[in-house]
């Protein structure tokens, strides 16, 4: 073999290897929203950890997060720290198959159980010391005087303020979840009344009543459910509202722990049914 031909061999392999391993590695798109559980916004500032090789991590900016992985089998965790402490937690599992497909997974942050997890390793800042006061002990006081005098003026104005603003909401009745109390009645001679009139009276009574006014999600779902007839799957009901799964069962919790609803398990799902006195309402 020549000098010639050995160097065009080499510079062959050289290009083949190096078009190899500039190859991108084909991985799938796994994004969504972390939630907190309480109120189902976004959760800024939350830490965000899949178990790949090495381990991946990123903090939500605005709630939102993304990771390129490839087919596998994988557990993506969420943790949210308040003054350094741990205080919202959640992981779920997740297969990825088509490397070229794209998974939301939504993540809806909850109090810890138990800590029997690995946490992340993060650091927090230290709190700065507090320089000597060089002698100055008349000056400091005197600040310090001064300092939780306007402090203490400033936190009783917007207790003040806040005070009159839920005063002000409570005398014009908007989001009251009590129905407001019956006028009196005048009394008059007792008429002898047939059982259907006092069934007509009795449902005129509580349609007066009215629904109290719900958050958007919540209202969403209802009208949902009265639209349906007052019966739905919760997979239906998901289709409708085009809500994740987790999200979906947070919604359906509320209206049942406020009284609207009842699920009830039928085969591997549940179904979801308006109660009694809100199915008469909504004439159902």
């Amino acid at each position: 073999m020549s000098l010639k031909t050995g160097i065009s061999t080499i510079a062959v392999f050289t290009i083949v290897f190096t078009l190899i391993a500039l190859a991108p590695v084909s991985a799938a798109i796994v994004h969504g929203v972390v939630y907190n559980w309480e109120n189902l916004k976004p959760l800024p500032k939350a830490i965000v950890v899949v178990n790949t090789t090495p381990e991946q991590r990123l903090v939500t900016p605005n709630g939102n997060y993304s990771f390129n992985l490839p087919p596998g089998h994988y557990v993506i965790r969420a943790f949210y720290y308040k003054n350094g402490r741990l205080v919202l937690y959640t992981e779920d599992n997740i297969t990825i198959e088509n490397a070229s497909g794209s998974y939301i997974v939504d993540l809806i942050l909850f109090p810890p159980l138990n800590f029997n997890f690995t946490q992340p390793d993060v650091e927090f800042p230290a709190p700065s010391a507090t320089p000597a006061s060089g002698g100055q002990n008349n000056v400091s006081l005197y600040v310090i005087f001064v300092s939780s005098l306007i402090a203490g003026v400033l936190v009783a104005f917007y207790l003040f303020k806040g005070f009159k603003k839920r005063k002000v909401e409570s005398d014009s009745g908007a989001c009251e979840l009590s129905p407001e109390p019956e006028k009196p009645v005048k009394v008059e001679p007792v008429k002898p009344e047939m059982p259907e009139e006092k069934e007509v009276k009795t449902e005129v009574k509580e349609l007066e009543k009215g629904v109290p006014c719900l958050p958007e999600d919540l209202a969403e779902a209802l009208d949902e459910i009265v639209r349906a007839g007052g019966r739905i799957t919760q997979k239906e009901l998901r289709k409708k509202l085009g809500y994740s799964e987790a999200k979906v069962s947070l919604i359906l919790t509320d209206l049942e722990r406020r009284g609207y609803i009842e699920k009830v398990k039928v085969g591997r799902g549940n179904v979801v049914f308006l109660k009694d006195e809100y199915r008469k309402f909504f004439g159902l």
